[in-house]
């Protein structure tokens, strides 16, 4: 996978370790010096404004572009901002290597030498407060006088505001940064240090854990509703199989007889209820023993035995 120019939301935003490893496979794969050398001066601005030290890996990469690389122009340009991370020996090498002649170098590392002390500058102010942020918010105009902001987080608020300036007007040195061919940070306009506290903050990868972990319980809520449907269900069969036992019996068994022509005169013709219609005197109770009250019972259990299967949706067999 090819990896793209690198610009200035990566080269100042950009976990360091992250950076790194850009920086490492963007060379891998283009091979070219004179950009990669532009971004490790962008990296020890960076580096210089947040007081913390680059890579070891960084370090050596910058040993072996100056020490093996054709020398160029933009190695002979910014050379001064890397000699601390040369030896001295390998230092003279690179000296040898990039310039004719003493007067050479002086005269191609002018610029560099003017900024390269701000590099190494400590801070001096002693105004850091714990639990604050810091960011240095910057403004330049491109080659079109149009302003562009560039945003450094966890800066070290003690640097001073002319060392400040400085490392910030390296930036208008390189040639990296640029919007459709046109050249950002051409010149440096102003700058503001601020420093906050972190009071509230919200995550939203805290609430998909959240939810990931309500998942079980989602489920077994679910599952105790299927149960609370089906018993209600149950429930409301029971109560429809006693309504209609205490439609069809008799309000006193004791005192009174029911017989076939009593029974067949009590019931009321309804259409829309089958079971109340008027029933024919069935003779099963001289074949069998039964009274009349026995067979009604029995047909009423059979009605809803059916009712009961029709809600629950069972199919009714077939005969063989």
């Amino acid at each position: 996978m090819d990896v793209a120019k690198l610009g200035q939301r990566q080269l100042f935003l950009m976990k360091w370790e992250n950076l790194e490893g850009r920086i490492l496979k963007r060379f891998e794969q283009s091979q070219n010096v004179s950009e990669v050398i532009e971004y490790l001066v962008a990296v020890l601005v960076r580096s210089a404004l947040c007081s913390r030290a680059i890579s070891e890996t960084l370090q050596a990469l910058i040993r072996e572009l100056f020490l093996t690389s054709e020398p160029s122009d933009t190695l002979r340009r910014y050379a001064p901002y890397f000699e601390k991370y040369c030896e001295k020996s390998e230092w003279k090498t690179i000296i040898k290597r990039l310039f004719r002649n003493e007067a050479d170098y002086l005269a191609c590392t002018k610029e560099a030498r003017g900024y390269k002390t701000y590099l190494i500058k400590k801070g001096t102010l002693d105004i850091r407060q714990e639990n604050h942020a810091y960011i240095v918010e910057s403004f330049f105009e491109d080659m079109n006088g149009k302003r562009h902001k560039l945003t450094i987080r966890e800066v070290d608020p003690n640097k001073a505001a002319p060392v400040v300036t400085k490392l910030l007007q390296i930036l208008t040195t390189l040639t990296i940064f640029e919007t459709n061919g046109v050249r950002k940070f051409v010149k440096f306009i102003n700058y503001e240090g601020s420093g906050k506290i972190i009071t509230t903050a919200y995550d939203t990868r805290l609430e998909e854990v959240e939810e990931s972990a309500q998942e079980p319980s989602a489920e077994k809520a679910s599952n105790e509703t299927k149960t609370g449907a089906s018993s209600k269900k149950n429930g409301n069969l029971n109560q429809l199989a006693n309504e209609r036992k205490q439609a069809t019996t008799p309000q006193d068994k004791t005192n009174v007889t029911p017989t076939p022509a009593t029974a067949a005169s009590k019931q009321k013709p309804n259409a829309k209820n089958p079971s109340a219609s008027p029933k024919k005197t069935d003779p099963a109770y001289l074949h069998y023993g039964k009274t009349t009250e026995q067979i009604e019972e029995a047909r009423e259990e059979r009605w809803l035995e059916r009712q009961k299967n029709k809600i629950l949706g069972r199919k009714k067999r077939k005969k063989k």
